[in-house]
């Protein structure tokens, strides 16, 4: 219980310093975990290495989803022009960076598409373990939205031990800096930490 309530104040201090930022217009929204789960927008992910070693919302070919579908609104807003991710652990490859090629392209490839509107995002590639995509200028996934986000890996996902993080935010406000990363990651891995020792437990009851 400790673990997780530090694991949430690191979470909780990373959605207040992009608060004081005070740049952002749309909703902002950090998450994280292990490799499945409900982010704080309504989205399921899942990391598998099903079709290709990956993770994706909701799943690499598992269809859409609808976004915001509670309509959060964190008092910026309920929108979002960027999604950040960045995977911690659980992954013996890197973020594959071979170029998405369109809307009905290669569906085993990096890359972020608003369905809706029919806008394939922007992708930015931040070393081996992170990525950045961004709605091009005057874009932005809505509340309701139908969309789907994969994040395909070089080599197989061990999805007893895989955690990342991931932020749902304004292009705006900028790419979080290298340290506000390390406080979100350090919370979200503790979390990560206590999902698995739980699950040993439960396993050896």
């Amino acid at each position: 219980m400790k673990m997780f309530t530090k694991a949430f104040a690191a979470s909780a201090m990373f959605a207040v310093a992009m608060t004081a930022a005070g740049a952002a217009n749309a909703v902002v929204s950090p998450f994280g975990g292990a490799a499945t789960g409900t982010d704080p927008l309504g989205g399921t992910w899942i990391a598998t290495n099903t079709q290709a070693p990956s993770w994706g919302e909701p799943g690499l070919g598992s269809g859409l989803l609808a976004f915001n579908t509670g309509g959060v609104n964190n008092s910026f807003g309920t929108y979002a022009n960027r999604f950040s991710f960045i995977f911690l652990e659980g992954v013996s490859g890197a973020i594959d960076q071979t170029p998405a090629s369109g809307i009905g392209g290669n569906e085993s490839t990096t890359r972020f598409v608003d369905v809706t509107t029919g806008t394939l995002w922007l992708t930015q590639f931040v070393g081996n373990n992170k990525v950045v995509f961004t709605a091009p200028t005057g874009s932005r996934i809505n509340e309701g939205d139908q969309f789907f986000v994969n994040v395909v890996f070089t080599g197989p996902v061990d999805t007893d031990k895989f955690s990342f993080a991931g932020l749902w935010t304004d292009a705006a406000a900028g790419v979080p800096e290298p340290a506000t990363w390390a406080m979100m990651l350090a919370g979200f891995g503790l979390i990560g930490a206590t999902t698995r020792r739980q699950r040993r437990v439960a396993q050896a009851a």
